[in-house]
């Protein structure tokens, strides 16, 4: 297994982290896509990867975080990544649903780690929330022409064919097999199968009980969310196989063959 998207340099992981990576070893996951989403936190995804070779690390700046971005910031991301050779750039990207979001400087911000991209090929994860429209211009605008990452995939229908023809793959996370995003989930059968991956966004998008095999041993059982254990993996892979009515070892030797496929053509 592979997870596409998490963030095990997050806080809320810290006091459970090495039996977290126990764990993701016991159950086989090869590959684990530890994204920053600050200059502040570059450091500690860079440890990481030093310290575990199954962390792809990703540095970038998450557009919940431009607003207080300092100067400096492009020429410490780009010293991580020539660092890091096998980093990629993320997460980044727009987002609308937050509030005193400044969708000026968040395009701006991306543009310029797309650009980043392009010139250093590496591969990039994008978070977009209310703002597809935003994004398809962004990308148009840019001299970016890699396959990029639409993680935790929560779009509406009619931009997975645009999305898909610039090169997009899509990652679902367990948080879509809430019953309440029934909808939600009808919009990954039309995502093309090459182009499908798994992820946990883990601390984040908790998913339902029906997907949580692990829990963080802080989480306060008084107020939800709970962080969500990167553990939970296995049961967010079950239960796509399940939706897609295949078996969870098809739906593994899929997912990493599309992995294998974006991170190797990102890098051409």
């Amino acid at each position: 297994m592979i997870d596409a998207h998490l963030h095990l340099q997050d806080t809320r992981l810290a006091e459970d982290r090495k039996s977290i990576i126990a764990t993701l070893r016991q159950l086989g996951v090869a590959h684990w896509c530890v994204n920053g989403i600050h200059p502040g936190d570059w450091r500690q995804v860079a440890d990481l990867a030093r310290e575990h070779e199954e962390v792809i690390p990703f540095f970038g700046v998450h557009p919940w975080e431009v607003n207080g971005l300092e100067g400096g910031w492009r020429t410490s991301l780009r010293e991580f990544l020539e660092a890091n050779p096998e980093a990629g750039i993320g997460e980044v990207g727009l987002d609308k649903w937050i509030r005193n979001h400044d969708i000026s400087r968040q395009r701006d911000i991306l543009g310029s780690q797309l650009a980043l991209a392009e010139e250093l090929k590496r591969p990039v994860a994008v978070h977009c929330l209310q703002a597809w429209g935003h994004l398809d211009e962004v990308l148009e605008g840019s001299k970016f022409r890699r396959p990029f990452l639409l993680h935790s995939y929560g779009g509406p229908s009619e931009f997975v064919e645009r999305m898909c023809e610039r090169g997009a793959y899509f990652s679902i996370s367990g948080y879509f097999f809430r019953e309440d995003k029934g909808e939600k989930r009808q919009v990954f059968l039309q995502i093309p199968e090459d182009r499908i991956l798994i992820e946990t966004d883990a601390p984040d998008m908790e998913p339902p009980e029906s997907c949580v095999e692990f829990h963080v041993s802080t989480s306060d059982k008084e107020e939800a969310p709970f962080p969500n254990h990167p553990g939970n993996i296995r049961a967010i892979y079950r239960a796509y196989a399940e939706f897609r009515d295949r078996g969870i070892d098809e739906i593994i030797e899929s997912t990493r063959h599309n992995f294998q496929a974006w991170m190797e053509k990102s890098r051409r």
